[in-house]
């Protein structure tokens, strides 16, 4: 499965940053260089490759995170000839965290990266792995990654009991390492006849499910997407758009960011 940022920036025409990342397209050298840097650093899942307002340096995308590369003509010229042993000395000189800053514009060009960065292809996510759940008239989505025994991931549902119209994805995530056993009240959740009642007996209403799960689940695949999304923690939210947010956000901070997707699908609909 492969989230990459071209993928996140052919769907950005459903999300409020689709005017600017639609302007964001790679020339051939940039391609080339992306291309590249895949090739040598295959450890460092880098994504996106752009040249800066500063010539020679270059922003890129190293999974979820921007860091920055200074690229030489001449190492241009020779992309062909950079291998794994080598590349340290073409590519010698990075920046890794920090902020580029345009003092003339007052202009943070980081942060429209590290929201790239941070997005997602919300149509790749393999939802026959999330236990779903609707309510009311399912205009808008929403996809959590969540752990049982976590009391933040908690108050998250608690929030989400308040929200209408939606059609909830949550992708049971524990992590043992904060919560033992984590895991084996995922499998139960999973497992039991009515997953989505199970789900908020745990979460909201502090129920312990009995017995041991008997079936197969998905919890060891949704470790695995987490990884490949970098969440880091939970509860972990992506919206339609493709847009991250970590933490226990509230219902009504939803229901702003689900406004904000539906004008912008409004007026891709006008447009036409």
């Amino acid at each position: 499965m492969n989230f990459s940022i071209t993928d996140v920036l052919a769907q950005s025409q459903t999300e409020p940053y689709a005017q600017l990342f639609r302007q964001t397209s790679l020339s051939e050298e940039e391609q080339k260089l992306l291309a590249t840097l895949q090739r040598v650093y295959p450890q460092n899942r880098i994504r996106f490759v752009r040249q800066t307002p500063v010539p020679g340096f270059y922003e890129v995308i190293l999974g979820e995170g921007v860091s920055y590369v200074f690229v030489t003509p001449q190492t241009l010229k020779e992309l062909e000839k950079i291998t794994d042993e080598n590349r340290d000395t073409y590519f010698r000189h990075w920046l890794f965290g920090g902020v580029f800053y345009d003092m003339a514009t007052q202009t943070d060009l980081t942060a429209p990266m590290k929201t790239l960065a941070q997005m997602v292809d919300v149509t790749k996510l393999p939802l026959e792995n999330a236990i779903v759940r609707e309510k009311g008239n399912p205009n808008n989505t929403l996809f959590v990654f969540t752990d049982p025994r976590c009391p933040f991931c908690k108050k998250l549902e608690a929030e989400l009991t308040q929200l209408t119209d939606v059609r909830l994805y949550t992708f049971l995530t524990p992590l043992t390492s904060l919560h033992p056993d984590a895991k084996e009240v995922s499998a139960r959740i999973w497992c039991a006849k009515n997953q989505a009642e199970a789900l908020e007996d745990v979460m909201l209403k502090d129920r312990e499910l009995e017995g041991p799960a008997h079936c197969t689940t998905p919890l060891t695949q949704n470790e695995k997407l987490m990884a490949e999304l970098g969440i880091k923690g939970t509860p972990t939210l992506f919206f339609e758009n493709g847009e991250r947010i970590t933490g226990a956000l509230s219902a009504k901070a939803i229901q702003e960011k689900f406004k904000d997707i539906q004008k912008m699908k409004d007026a891709i609909k006008e447009s036409k």
